[in-house]
């Protein structure tokens, strides 16, 4: 058999093991693992002596924030700077309000999508209205089994979003429904206590408060764990499966550590900027424009930084999702309490941080990092054997990194329509230096070659 392309010579990582090997592809498709004797002559070789072939990263949780700047905009750059550094698939929250057919929905945003898009996406629904709740169970029929239950949002930013609240009755009748789903349907809630929140919010904001530090002051961790307790009571009485996105504190890891060894199936996700940033040690940028540090949940403490890098390593914590949510500095504004969320796009550091304050620092190895980021995604939300492995018949989805290459981080070498990065002038070591999408070089030393509209839709449920 002809191969359209061998990638020789690698060290490649698995969640089991690291094992020099050949990578032989083929229609987009990985058709071979072995020595070069056996694999036979390709179109084209890459070789990769020396660095560590791993699979493409799934980023499980990605904004496109289309009532700031145009979506098709969004998804065009920001799915650039994400292949750039290695992501090869994203989950998508798409924002249902109730107000359309549901199969009107998703197409829409699926077409909009593999217009725009370099990598794969899977859709998570965002419920932004109560009136999006009944009849959850027409999705999975679509290729979405996955919902996401906002309950941190209330006031100005959930008006600014366009997100209108759900009560816990809401929340039950979702948990209902996805539970009779079955399936590998999963309900996702974003955990902060919204009534407590804006209660504390509306009590700084009145006191003039605008500084950094009032954003965790008005949403502080205790907030974030008593949603997660009230999720996980609710779920368990119907037996609903939970997934926590961006979750930040070490109680949160506790509370969920415990349930699962009472049986209740509940996973773990948490964010590059919750390993890396607390709210004790402040960076430049929030200490002179307080505005970017507008995030929910917000950035924590030192312990809670090691308790999440101690999760990832015992498995209590599953997964790390960006929480992308592009912004340019004019768009994030100057008032704190006003301003949309997130901090910028950083999927694009997920693989890079990995690296290096993970297997640099020796929290992580690299067959664990490949778990996190590739393995599990693709297993928890339906999406493996085709993504996640490095595996004969998996998508020749694959990034060649250099472990000891180290870069200098701006907005330039990310690649992001945000004019702004929380990892301005880090030094990080270890970096993608070729990304395949589909069998075909999407990404050769930091020059993106795939072009918009070459991503897919790939349906679960």
């Amino acid at each position: 058999m002809s191969l359209d392309l061998v990638v020789r010579g690698g060290l490649v990582v698995s969640p089991r093991q690291v094992l020099k090997a050949d990578v032989g592809i083929k229609d987009g498709r990985i058709v071979a693992i072995g020595e070069e004797a056996f694999l036979s002559q390709a179109a084209r070789m890459i070789d990769a002596a020396g660095l560590y072939v791993l699979p493409g990263i799934i980023d499980p949780h990605y904004h496109v924030m289309d009532w700031i700047a145009p979506g098709e905009e969004i998804i065009r750059s920001e799915t650039i700077s994400s292949i750039a550094s290695g992501v090869t698939t994203i989950g998508l929250f798409v924002n249902w309000r109730g107000n359309e057919e549901p199969e009107t929905f998703i197409h829409r945003n699926l077409a909009r999508w593999e217009a725009n898009a370099v990598a794969d996406v899977f859709f998570h629904l965002s419920i932004r209205d109560p009136a999006g709740i009944p009849g959850l169970d027409r999705f999975p029929l679509l290729g979405v089994n996955s919902f996401k239950f906002l309950l941190g949002y209330r006031g100005v930013q959930a008006q600014a979003a366009g997100i209108n609240v759900i009560d816990d009755g809401d929340l039950f009748s979702g948990f209902e429904q996805i539970a009779a789903m079955g399936g590998g349907a999963r309900a996702l809630v974003h955990a902060e206590n919204g009534d407590i929140a804006g209660f504390m919010g509306d009590r700084l904001r009145a006191a003039g408060r605008r500084d950094f530090q009032v954003w965790n002051e008005s949403r502080p961790g205790f907030v974030e764990a008593e949603a997660i307790r009230r999720s996980l009571y609710l779920a368990n009485v119907v037996n609903c499966p939970l997934y926590f996105p961006h979750t930040t504190i070490a109680e949160g890891l506790e509370i969920c550590s415990e349930a699962r060894a009472h049986g209740q199936d509940v996973l773990v996700e948490t964010c590059p900027q919750y390993l890396t940033h607390t709210s004790e040690e402040p960076i430049p940028l929030f200490r002179e424009q307080p505005v970017f540090g507008n995030v929910n949940p917000p950035l924590r403490l030192r312990r809670d930084v090691e308790a999440l890098w101690s999760g990832l390593r015992s498995k209590i914590v599953h997964t790390v999702g960006s929480d992308c949510a592009s912004t340019t500095r004019q768009e994030k504004g100057s008032d704190i309490w006003k301003a949309p969320m997130g901090l910028g796009n950083t999927s694009n550091m997920i693989l890079p941080l990995l690296l290096s304050e993970g297997v640099h620092k020796r929290r992580l190895t690299l067959p664990e990092v490949v778990e996190i980021a590739c393995y599990n995604p693709a297993r928890i939300f339906g999406l493996h054997p085709k993504k996640g492995e490095i595996a004969v018949g998996a998508d020749a989805d694959l990034v060649i990194v250099d472990l000891d290459r180290k870069v200098q981080v701006n907005p330039s070498v990310l690649q992001s329509r945000c004019d702004w990065t929380i990892y301005d002038g880090w030094e990080v070591r270890g970096w993608p230096v070729v990304t395949i999408k589909q069998g075909e070089v999407a990404v050769q030393d930091g020059r993106v070659l795939a072009k918009p509209g070459t991503g897919r839709f790939l349906p679960r449920g």
